[in-house]
């Protein structure tokens, strides 16, 4: 009881501090843009500014985080076509990689629909795509693809056991060339706030 209680307390205190947070970045990055928008490639200051603008992105990532651990990020889901999702997002994701990654995106020809909050679907893709960057910083690639997948319990299709996720889906797969993942990182990264970062 005494846990749920300091878990509810933390959770309060996470969300106060990310909504506060979140606007402080949100000037931040608008800043940050404006100013990359002014400086013409080769300009001395156009790195410095590229930095922080990939600080204050990062920091969004974890607002997001901190929300979703609140529970006052209220989800918000909608049947949408995850290859529009890929498509709109490509020319930031290629802004985040930079040029010593290659990305290549692989869209099925006729994935189905799915339903998801379409927030919560782009922080996944985009905290994957980050990580990725991460681990490859001698260069690489990185691949995006989607397509239809059947899943079922191990009873088969036609078990009455095997659930609602059974069935018909819209899988999305990411793949890049880094080094992977050690089997003691593996055991921790659905922690909440886990990370390798120093």
């Amino acid at each position: 009881m005494r846990f749920g209680q300091k878990m509810q307390a933390v959770g309060r205190l996470a969300g106060g501090i990310a909504h506060d947070f979140n606007n402080i970045m949100g000037v931040i990055q608008g800043y940050s843009e404006s100013l990359l928008e002014s400086l013409k490639a080769g300009h001395s200051l156009r790195c410095s500014v590229e930095e922080i603008d990939k600080a204050a992105r990062r920091a969004v990532v974890l607002t997001g985080q901190l929300l979703a651990f609140s529970r006052k990020q209220v989800l918000q889901p909608k049947v949408l076509d995850l290859n529009g999702i890929l498509a709109d997002m490509g020319k930031m994701l290629r802004r985040v990689i930079g040029e010593h990654i290659q990305l290549v995106t692989r869209p099925g020809s006729d994935s189905g629909w799915t339903k998801a909050d379409p927030t919560q679907l782009e922080q996944v893709i985009l905290n994957l795509v980050v990580n990725a960057r991460d681990a490859m910083s001698n260069g690489g690639k990185l691949i995006i693809e989607t397509s239809n997948a059947e899943f079922y319990s191990e009873l088969g299709p036609d078990s009455a056991e095997a659930g609602d996720e059974s069935g018909s889906h819209v899988m999305l797969t990411v793949t890049d060339t880094g080094p992977g993942i050690d089997a003691q990182t593996l055991k921790n990264i659905f922690e909440p706030f886990f990370t390798t970062k120093e």
